[in-house]
């Protein structure tokens, strides 16, 4: 009896705790299920996210995409309207970078531009084992003859030191076309028809096997650059300032650029390999009053690693009302432009430090009125910027054999548009003993600088 009295009260003790277990069980399963749900909900809230709030200050940020199950009519329609629809994708794509649109950004820097992301350059589109990429800027006018004596110079260059340059030099020429509307456009480097043929010596360029055979030659299209706000300069300059597109040619590591008033005369291989190639450029310099002036660049001669970052940084510039740190007003281009990158004048560090620069050896290029420095006579002239004297093509041919300078750029210049290879290479320099006491002013030389 006991026993039994024993084992009732036992069972009963037992109830309360099974049914505050039970309790328990079903408030933790309760919340579990409702936590399940609330992670559910918040994976779906980032998987699949709600409409943007609106932007009241950029309110196409804030629209909504529209999709085909928004729209039904719009998939019925869709096969039909297919090149309708390319044609405005491309309007749109252009709107970003047109010219002069481009610029009109607000006036602050990063701003200035608007051109969207593009793919990358094709590996191996330039010419196949270049490894000394040469960039003309050319007019249809009488810089055609300055191009064409530039280009037969670098065809002697290789004939004359084939184990150095044989199969490994390239020319690329750049003009400006009016119907390149977009720099995503242009970052294609597509190869162009020789725009310029009713120009006869530019048309030599690319219709001359002799020279072409020992030098490959390409045109390559750049749009016209929008004259700045503040630019003040002669026609001249402003046709120049459309070079800073071709610092964009990235079909190769490095390429000089080289005026069309310019000529090669040897080691042209070594203007290259002798520059650290960790600089993002390395340029003439701008010794434009005397033999120690080595704090400027000149834009005559440019070793140059491309990239588009460079030439948007430059163009941003450009266009910056701030951005002229010399004349403020672009006095001197593209050359000028480069000083204020560099720290050729301004900031001694530049407005963009974070390209490296480099003054070259004097010797690489080498002024009418600095044959006479010492540095240009350390080892043989490069090359000749025909830059602070009259301009070879405005010499009357009787009078080019005064002066060697000339006289060279003549028989090079005759050579080229013969096609003669032999001619070419029978064009030759005095020695440094006489190239040092020619001044810039000897005939025939017509203009006259006060130093």
């Amino acid at each position: 009896m006991a026993f039994t009295t024993l084992h009732r009260l036992v069972v009963l003790s037992m109830v309360p705790i099974l049914i505050l277990f039970l309790i328990s069980g079903l408030y933790i399963s309760s919340r579990g299920t409702d936590l399940v749900s609330h992670g559910a909900d918040r994976i779906n809230e980032i998987l699949h996210p709600g409409d943007p709030e609106f932007d009241d200050e950029n309110p196409a940020l804030g629209e909504p995409e529209d999709s085909e199950w928004h729209h039904p009519e719009a998939a019925e329609s869709q096969d039909a309207d297919a090149s309708k629809d390319a044609e405005s994708e491309d309007a749109e794509e252009s709107e970003s970078s047109r010219l002069p649109e481009y610029a009109a950004g607000t006036k602050a820097l990063g701003k200035f531009l608007h051109v969207k992301p593009s793919p990358p350059t094709k590996k191996g589109s330039g010419f196949k084992g270049c490894k000394y990429p040469i960039v003309i800027h050319v007019t249809p006018d009488e810089h055609c003859t300055g191009a064409l004596t530039l280009y037969g110079s670098v065809v002697r260059n290789v004939l004359m030191q084939p184990s150095m340059l044989q199969g490994k030099t390239c020319v690329h020429v750049t003009y400006v076309d009016p119907k390149l509307k977009t720099i995503e456009e242009m970052y294609k480097w597509i190869p162009k028809k020789n725009p310029f043929t009713h120009v006869k010596d530019c048309a030599a360029l690319d219709s001359t096997p002799a020279l072409n055979k020992v030098v490959p030659i390409r045109f390559q299209s750049l749009p016209q650059i929008e004259k700045p706000e503040i630019m003040d300069s002669p026609k001249n300059w402003l046709a120049a300032l459309n070079k800073i597109h071709s610092w964009a040619f990235d079909l190769y590591p490095r390429i000089l650029l080289l005026d069309a008033d310019s000529f090669i005369i040897t080691d042209l291989a070594l203007i290259f390999d002798e520059t650290p190639e960790h600089y993002t450029l390395a340029a003439a310099a701008d010794q434009y009053h005397n033999c120690g002036d080595r704090t400027r660049f000149n834009g005559g001669m440019v070793l140059l690693r491309p990239s588009r970052y460079f030439q948007m940084s430059a163009l941003e510039l450009v266009y910056d009302p701030d951005g002229s740190c010399s004349s403020g007003k672009w006095g001197q281009s593209e050359q000028e432009l480069l000083n204020c990158m560099c720290g050729g004048e301004g900031s001694p560090r530049g407005k963009r430090p974070e390209f490296p620069c480099l003054i070259m050896p004097l010797y690489n290029s080498v002024w009418p009125p600095n044959f006479g420095c010492s540095g240009a006579n350390v080892v043989p002239i490069r090359s000749i910027h025909m830059t602070v004297a009259t301009k070879p093509w405005k010499i009357d041919d009787s009078k080019l054999h005064l002066r060697f300078d000339y006289a060279f750029w003549g028989c090079v210049r005759d050579a080229s548009r013969n096609g003669d290879q032999q001619a070419l290479q029978d064009c030759h320099l005095p020695p440094q003993e006489v190239t040092r006491l020619v001044t810039y002013d000897q005939p025939p030389n017509e203009l006259i600088v006060n130093f």
